[in-house]
């Protein structure tokens, strides 16, 4: 066996046998192998898929919850839910998604999949760091604990922590989150309240000017947003618009 293989054997096996996330140092103190060699190994095992990354901590990646939580209630909410998805691409052209939180990550148990999706890194793992995605941001944003363990896992500085915890604020106040990422897409998430406080996100996924706020749509007073993910379930009259409600008048 080729000794580069060796010593990234070594370093997986050290991080499935900690249970924990690790820290770059730790590895290689725990391996006995250089540290910039253990960096060169991580990198490896993170470009084949074996190992994730969340801030400056490694992990090895979890395969077996990639489709299917382990909590119950999430997977018989997820599957009576997952029909919806179909309902909300044929609408809207856009990318789908139901996301849970699992630990520091955040993962996308079902996903229907757009024409003109921007393809990104949780595409080939249906996982990435809860911090860097707006389902994941929305979840942390109703669960203080998480959000409290994401940041010290990740190794957020102040300032980071505090720019985090100012967005959760301002995403607990408005009810959704919306993200634009490095690959040049747009996600917005909202939650579904299943159950209180909410543990599943209903995202959408577009390319930049598909699912942000650019143009109000027609469907609620005040809306901002093209093929609105709140009223997208709202029907529309025969010319097109979505009716208003009407007052109802006491006799």
């Amino acid at each position: 066996m080729p000794r580069s293989i060796g010593k990234a054997l070594l370093v997986f096996a050290a991080l499935r046998e900690a249970g924990t996330p690790m820290r770059l140092t730790e590895l290689s103190v725990r391996t006995g192998i250089a540290k910039s060699t253990t960096h060169r190994m991580l990198w490896a095992l993170t470009s084949a898929g074996l190992v994730t990354r969340v801030g400056s901590h490694y992990q090895p990646a979890r395969f077996s919850s990639t489709t299917t939580p382990k909590s119950g209630a999430h997977y018989d909410a997820l599957r009576r839910l997952a029909p919806f998805l179909g309902d909300l691409l044929v609408r809207t052209g856009m990318t789908a998604s139901l996301a849970v939180l699992d630990g520091t990550e955040v993962e996308f148990a079902h996903r229907v999949y757009g024409h003109r999706h921007v393809w990104g890194p949780s595409d080939d793992t249906g996982r990435v760091a809860a911090h860097l995605s707006a389902a994941g941001r929305l979840l942390l944003a109703y669960d203080e604990t998480a959000a409290r363990g994401v940041i010290r896992l990740a190794g957020l500085g102040i300032r980071e922590a505090a720019e985090l915890g100012g967005d959760l604020m301002r995403i607990r106040q408005r009810g959704f989150a919306e993200l634009t990422g490095p690959h040049g897409g747009t996600c917005l998430a909202v939650p579904l309240r299943l159950p209180r406080p909410p543990a599943i996100a209903l995202v959408v996924e577009g390319a930049n000017g598909q699912a942000d706020g650019h143009e109000p749509c027609s469907g609620c007073a005040g809306c901002r947003t093209p093929r609105c993910v709140k009223c997208v379930g709202r029907p529309r009259t025969p010319g097109g618009r979505r009716p208003r409600p009407r007052a109802v008048r006491g006799r």
